[in-house]
């Protein structure tokens, strides 16, 4: 799996972000005990603000903490679990104290998959030296926190789908295309198959009845995500090193099984306020002819794995589609700010003709480097 990186009882409403980061260990020693090291009444407590995320995505006020206070110098951890999504997020230090300096909790996960909104969450308090849990603490995620157009260490991320109905866009990837050659094998389904974020994740399947490669694609006509009617919303990035595809696939155990991702590039735009006219115009699709008269860029990710994995391909890896009827016809120079349209595709790959599958789930962009998901 991808890596990127007992109390008294509470109910409590926390309104935060998701995703997935290091964990911080707090402290050089290690101290171990034989008995509950607690003081007295000072059972693991949950301190939290609100976070608004409809000013301006700010935080508003501080992040949800622990507090926990020791008769002695220990090593403890804190152990945060989803009931619904089983993510899992641990926080460890040493001391005698437990608080907003050491034990800052938003939202994110040690674990591959995110936290979910509603999630029914268990904070768990451990020491070391004594194998059960000496305090817990119950709380609910009411409200995750998107990554769209949102900056965080630099980085600048514009969300494409999740598959939640819960992307930024207009039209998200709901087009769907299938290889009717392959006898009608191909399917595809929005399905709850154990997602990495909300309740579901895009599956693909099917056999190579024809030997072309292709299975299926789902694809985004208009990128909207990328184009909106303030060009500061837009993609800015002119340098290919620093802009990234992001998504998490899922392998399925099926061997050539491979996802393709394709970017087209709109290369009579003229400058970043043209391409918004264009893409804001409600008569412009972009359709399989002007695949024609464009670039299209190609990058396939070899499935080998079991499980979920978090894929960020930079868009200098990407190669120009050999087909010129397809995306291989255009001025063949990598501008990001170009891009207004995507596809994502299962293929078998690298040998023809075999029954694959995969899934995906989270598909993001970035600029100014990989998606680390953390708040």
């Amino acid at each position: 799996m991808y890596k990127k990186i007992i109390f008294t009882s509470l109910s409590l409403i926390v309104i935060m972000a998701t995703g997935c980061t290091r964990e911080t260990l707090v402290g050089e020693k290690t101290y171990f005990v034989s008995s509950n090291p607690l003081l007295a009444n000072t059972a693991l407590t949950v301190n939290h603000a609100l976070i608004d995320f409809n000013v301006n995505n700010k935080l508003v006020g501080t992040a949800l903490s622990f507090s926990a206070a020791f008769n002695t110098d220990v090593s403890w951890k804190i152990v945060i679990q989803g009931k619904a999504s089983h993510a899992v997020r641990e926080i460890k230090g040493t001391g005698t104290v437990i608080d907003n300096t050491n034990a800052v909790w938003e939202g994110d996960a040690t674990s591959t998959v995110f936290f979910r909104k509603g999630d029914s969450c268990t904070a768990s308090l451990y020491v070391q030296g004594i194998d059960t849990a000496i305090s817990s603490a119950k709380l609910v995620i009411d409200k995750l926190m998107s990554y769209h157009k949102r900056t965080v260490d630099n980085v600048r991320y514009l969300l494409v789908e999740d598959f939640d109905g819960n992307h930024m866009g207009t039209a998200g990837m709901k087009s769907v295309s299938l290889d009717m050659a392959d006898l009608g094998s191909p399917a595809y389904a929005i399905a709850s198959i154990g997602p990495i974020n909300g309740s579901s994740a895009f599956h693909m399947n099917g056999i190579d009845y024809n030997n072309n490669g292709w299975i299926a694609s789902m694809n985004h006509t208009n990128l909207n995500e990328m184009v909106s009617a303030t060009v500061a919303d837009n993609v800015a990035s002119t340098t290919p090193e620093n802009f990234y595809i992001n998504l998490y696939i899922r392998g399925t155990g099926k061997p050539n099984s491979a996802i393709a991702l394709k970017i087209y590039e709109y290369d009579a735009a003229t400058s970043p306020q043209n391409l918004v006219d264009v893409m804001t115009d409600a008569n412009f699709v972009f359709t399989t002819p002007m695949q024609g008269q464009n670039d299209g860029w190609v990058s396939t990710v070899g499935v080998t794995w079991e499980g979920w994995k978090l894929v960020s391909v930079p868009f200098s890896e990407f190669r120009v589609d050999n087909d010129l009827t397809k995306g291989g016809a255009g001025n063949h120079i990598k501008e990001p700010w170009k891009i207004c349209a995507m596809a994502v595709s299962l293929l078998s790959d690298p040998q023809y003709g075999g029954d694959v599958a995969a899934d995906v789930d989270y598909i993001i962009l970035s600029e100014g480097g990989p998606f680390v998901p953390k708040y």
